[in-house]
């Protein structure tokens, strides 16, 4: 499978830094609840695959057993082996289930749910809150005008050592 879109991916996902791999890093980001699928390789440990889902459940993303080896997974993403590996960004994650769910029907189920997932997401950006502008006008006043006047840089000795040589006044005027 050297043409697999899949694997493609993965290795994109990891060049954009994206991708952890490895027990430890999995479990990092899923604590984290930075990860939106965890996938398993076919030929990983029972352990390690009883690992994976566990962290999956606590951070409420699929894990998904992937049809691909240790081998083929590890090279995908540029190590020797790799059994378990999570992808923090949603739009890759929902590409690649697209892209899994092509070739192997059951998969669809799960790029489905990640595809609905990265939609509601998506539509969450960019937009921003509606603020008050009656309370962001308040704290400026209050504090005496704009953000320039509330700066004070010759609180720092070596700026006030710069202002005073710049200072067409002699020192006893100071």
């Amino acid at each position: 499978m050297a043409n697999d879109p899949f694997l493609g991916m993965l290795g994109l996902a990891r060049r954009a830094g994206k991708l952890a791999f490895g027990d430890e890093l999995v479990r990092e980001m899923c604590a984290d609840k930075k990860a939106r699928a965890v996938f398993v390789a076919a030929d990983a440990g029972a352990s390690t695959a009883k690992k994976a889902a566990f962290y999956a459940e606590g951070a409420n993303v699929p894990c998904i057993t992937l049809p691909h080896g240790k081998d083929e997974l590890g090279m995908a993403i540029g190590k020797n082996g790799c059994a378990v590996c999570a992808v923090s960004d949603i739009g890759m994650a929902a590409s690649a289930m697209q892209k899994l769910a092509a070739m192997h029907s059951e998969y669809a189920d799960a790029a489905a749910q990640l595809a609905e997932k990265n939609t509601r997401i998506q539509s969450r950006r960019g937009k921003k809150k509606p603020r008050d502008k009656s309370m962001q006008a308040a704290p400026a006043a209050k504090a005496g005008g704009s953000a320039k006047a509330r700066r004070r840089p010759l609180d720092n000795p070596r700026a006030r050592r710069a202002a005073d040589r710049k200072s067409p006044r002699t020192k006893a005027e100071r």
